[in-house]
């Protein structure tokens, strides 16, 4: 019935995903991102890895602390530079992980674009 079509055209949401290439290859995805944004928030590679939420996971096991160095060395090597870096602890304080400018700045680019995204889909 036409109206059942109607209907149904009516409910589709339209989705997509943002990620970012250079020279055809992949740099920065979703997980990417959010391991970046966590590690940002939490200065350190396993409390990031922990704060992961569990409906962003879905049927995945929390990725594995040597699994997400791999990653961000693989972006790094990519890159040709370094988008975090590793601080020993000391006397003062511990040591933990920090994004570099370099990071910084591809998280900022990743979330703009996936912000733009997002209000191109819902208008």
């Amino acid at each position: 019935m036409p109206g059942d079509e109607e209907k149904l055209i009516d409910v589709l949401v339209p989705k997509a995903k943002v990620w970012l290439e250079l020279d055809g290859e992949l740099i920065l995805g979703r997980g990417g991102a959010l391991l970046l944004r966590a590690i940002e928030e939490h200065g350190s590679i396993s409390q990031a890895l922990k704060a992961i939420p569990d409906d962003v996971l879905g049927e995945m096991e929390t990725p594995s602390y040597r699994f997400a160095w791999g990653y961000l060395r693989k972006v790094e090597d990519r890159l040709g530079a370094p988008i975090v870096e590793k601080r020993r602890g000391h006397r003062e304080g511990p040591g933990g992980t920090a994004l570099t400018r370099l990071g910084r700045e591809l998280l900022k680019k990743y979330e703009v674009y996936e912000e733009k995204l997002h209000q191109i889909l819902s208008e």
